[in-house]
């Protein structure tokens, strides 16, 4: 009798440590699952990512260049009148922000230095440069889409991450001169995509 309950309580307590080690185990993988949800929160929203004004001068000058070459890429095979001087209008606008701010940053000593937020718009832009190339057709409202797109993500920067970490005056400046100018093309190339459709 003593034998069949000793047997009972050891079948028992083993049971019940599997059990426990099943329920650890669960409980530790989703602990673990918020963590990995923060670092991609983290990785997709590094608008709280804290910025030189090298860094900031940095990602303006992505900014600029990659409207540059946008427009450059996309413009021979541009067929609307309206797009097409808008995509000269960005070629033109963006070539003499970027001088501004090479000439801004050679005055106040900073060298450009990347970032998270800079690496990340670079990322985007040659997305829309490799998407443009390989496009045969219908590249007037690819390259448009694309541009309301890529000016509404540089307007937040701009907004959210540029002007909060500038510490210099005279940038700071530039930034809401370049806001202004981003918002401008926002709101011209959101009103081609309405056009278009």
């Amino acid at each position: 009798m003593k034998a069949i309950t000793m047997k009972k309580m050891i079948n028992c307590v083993a049971v019940s440590g599997i059990l426990s080690f099943a329920a650890c185990q669960t409980m530790a993988a989703t602990a673990q699952q918020p963590t990995n949800d923060a670092k991609q929160s983290k990785m997709s929203h590094d608008s709280h990512e804290n910025l030189t004004d090298s860094q900031v001068i940095k990602v303006v000058s992505t900014a600029n260049n990659g409207e540059i070459k946008q427009a450059k890429t996309a413009l021979p095979k541009l067929k609307m009148d309206d797009v097409r001087k808008y995509a000269q209008l960005m070629i033109n606008e963006h070539s003499a922000n970027e001088k501004k701010g090479q000439a801004l940053a050679s005055r106040l000593k900073l060298t450009p230095q990347v970032s998270n937020t800079s690496k990340a718009l670079q990322n985007d832009s040659d997305q829309v440069v490799n998407k443009l190339n390989q496009s045969s057709s219908a590249t007037d409202k690819e390259y448009m889409t694309n541009q309301v797109e890529v000016h509404r993500k540089v307007l937040m920067t701009i907004e959210k991450q540029l002007i909060p970490n500038a510490k210099n005056a005279e940038l700071k400046t530039m930034l809401a001169q370049t806001r202004t100018a981003v918002a401008k093309h926002l709101q011209m190339a959101e009103q081609i995509v309405a056009k278009m459709k």
